[in-house]
């Protein structure tokens, strides 16, 4: 792999419409607004960081390791959905996840991780530049939601982590998949399941950070005869992946009145979607995404016409 200078890769990514010393020389703490949504701390850098951040992301973060095996989240062709499917065969469930996780990731961390990679990644003055790269990609010494590079660099501050729970799920059975901070582990049994929780918060402790704590209100056992709800999506005794009941009622009851009322069909959005018609394309598009053969009932059900018309990209601009 051959390298090149942090200058180097900055003007081929910015053609020179971009000044390398500004992008050393900026006080990014003059360009990040803080708020809060549904009880956390978001952070929004300014577009010219944004800017700086994604070019960050694209010449450095994308080459950092990580388990690649056991990772679904931030992975072009991986999602949700193929973090679940890798447990659809099985009977047994532990769901669990990381409290604060973002948050808890300090800039401490961050050099750590970019100090391990620097064989990794094709920047051959990486190690002069990690103060400047870790200082642009924390605030206030942690790592913050709402930036794009604290997606990839959480995926690599669990590599160690990853990489024990994998092997212990593997001698035992066990299948093992991480969705960001959502951590699910399923087996044909549940013969040492009882444990799990204690082994991996050890785990995190030793190999990761002492300050990573799973979330006691959001461990949960289940197994197939309860409802198994994963990542938001339901695994069915069968094995098969689909949505929610809820969201397949509301597509159904609004399929129904579409077809049969379309006057009540216009007080059914306001009452279920406050009026939005274009979350009945998203929520339509999403059931495709997840399961396709589900979409082709209701299109036997509700006509190819009706399908077509509400999934048509007309409400969005």
């Amino acid at each position: 792999m051959s390298k090149r200078t942090l200058e180097q890769a900055f003007n081929a990514v910015f053609h020179e419409k971009e000044s390398f010393n500004d992008f050393c020389a900026m006080n990014h703490s003059q360009e990040v607004l803080s708020f809060s949504a549904n009880s956390r701390d978001l952070f929004h850098p300014s577009p010219k960081l944004k800017k700086y951040l994604r070019f960050i992301d694209k010449v450095i973060l994308r080459y950092l390791e990580r388990d690649d095996v056991v990772v679904h989240s931030y992975i072009k062709g991986k999602s949700a959905l193929t973090a679940v499917e890798a447990h659809a065969g099985s009977s047994h469930f532990f769901m669990t996840d990381i409290k604060a996780f973002f948050s808890n990731i300090t800039d401490v961390d961050v050099r750590e991780i970019l100090t391990r990679n620097e064989g990794n990644v094709p920047i051959s003055d990486i190690k002069e530049h990690i103060s400047l790269l870790v200082e642009m990609m924390t605030w206030q010494g942690s790592l913050p939601v709402g930036f794009p590079t604290s997606p990839q660099l959480s995926n690599a501050f669990l590599l160690r982590f990853d990489q024990k729970l994998h092997r212990y799920c593997e001698g035992r059975g066990y299948t093992y998949t991480r969705y960001s901070d959502d951590i699910v582990i399923s087996a044909k049994s549940f013969d040492g399941f009882e444990h799990l929780s204690e082994t991996i918060q050890l785990l995190l402790n030793t190999a990761v950070s002492p300050l990573l704590r799973l979330s006691d209100d959001k461990t949960r056992y289940t197994h197939t005869g309860n409802k198994v709800k994963i990542l938001g999506l339901v695994v069915t005794q069968g094995g098969k992946v689909t949505i929610d009941s809820k969201y397949k009622r509301q597509l159904e009851t609004l399929l129904h009145f579409y077809v049969t009322d379309r006057e009540r069909f216009g007080r059914v959005v306001d009452e279920t979607l406050a009026g939005k018609e274009h979350s009945l394309f998203g929520l339509l598009h999403y059931a495709r995404s997840i399961d396709p053969s589900y979409l082709e009932k209701l299109q036997r059900k509700y006509g190819a016409y009706a399908l077509r018309s509400l999934m048509e990209d007309k409400w969005h601009g």
